[in-house]
């Protein structure tokens, strides 16, 4: 399933860098005329969306990558055991 949301994304996000260089290739060319304040707003909204897409893109990845059942553990045997309980006197 993972795998399955992972391709479904990245074809989305392929289709929007395609559709964003259509529509910059449009703009250089002169057919679509953006005002300043217009072009401000597309780099701030590009600004905030690639970290983004980035980091949700990693935790995507991260989670694929490790088991959170819990079921392999490769770390030291203490941190099997149980915790040790103090005894009130």
């Amino acid at each position: 399933m993972s795998s399955n949301l992972l391709i479904a994304g990245s074809l989305i996000l392929i289709g929007l860098v395609w559709a964003g260089a259509w529509i910059f290739r449009k703009i250089r060319r002169g057919k679509i005329t953006v005002g300043f304040h217009t072009a401000l707003l597309g780099l701030l909204a590009v600004i905030l969306l690639v970290p983004f897409a980035m980091n949700f893109a990693a935790h995507l990845i991260s989670n694929m990558v490790h088991d959170s059942s819990g079921i392999q553990h490769d770390g030291q045997p203490e941190d099997l055991a149980p915790p040790y309980k103090h005894d009130t006197l």
